[in-house]
């Protein structure tokens, strides 16, 4: 069930990002995936809903609970590949708005190229060589902020 939980917290953030931006820009695109998020995370709760049906003895009736939703403030400097663990791949581990702000900051809007990068930086033993790599594929500049993240990011997928 923590697993559970953790992807439908996951899914309020990214949904929070979206509707953020169809907010400021209404897109069909963005729409479509915001609509695909909540769908997904209706199916998780009622997979949560179900997990905790059988839980319950049904010789003992349980108390009705209602639970307030507590809403943690997340940091702005946070990223949601800060808080997840990489996948088996690396671009698994890279969440839909990461994957968005990464592709228009670091990759010129090019999601094609970023993808092929990610999956040849996957492929490599060390973060060394795919901190070589990206320096000789993209303008590394320090002070960009999608820069460090994305350079945090493959720390920790290389950790």
């Amino acid at each position: 069930m923590q697993a559970l939980l953790n992807d439908i917290e996951l899914d309020v953030q990214e949904l929070k990002c979206l509707i953020e931006a169809v907010s400021n820009r209404p897109d069909a695109a963005l729409k479509s995936v915001a609509k695909r998020n909540i769908l997904q995370m209706r199916s998780r709760l009622d997979m949560l809903l179900q997990q905790l049906d059988e839980l319950s003895s049904p010789a003992t009736p349980q108390p009705e609970v209602t639970v307030e939703p507590v809403e943690e403030p997340v940091p702005a400097a946070t990223i949601l590949a800060d808080r997840i663990k990489p996948a088996g791949d690396l671009r698994s581990s890279i969440s839909l708005n990461d994957s968005f702000r990464f592709s228009r900051e670091l990759f010129g809007n090019d999601t094609e190229l970023m993808n092929r990068m990610l999956q040849q930086i996957g492929e490599m033993n060390s973060l060394d060589m795919a901190l070589a790599f990206v320096a000789s594929k993209l303008k590394v500049d320090e002070e960009n902020e999608a820069m460090a993240d994305f350079v945090e990011l493959l720390k920790k997928y290389f950790n």
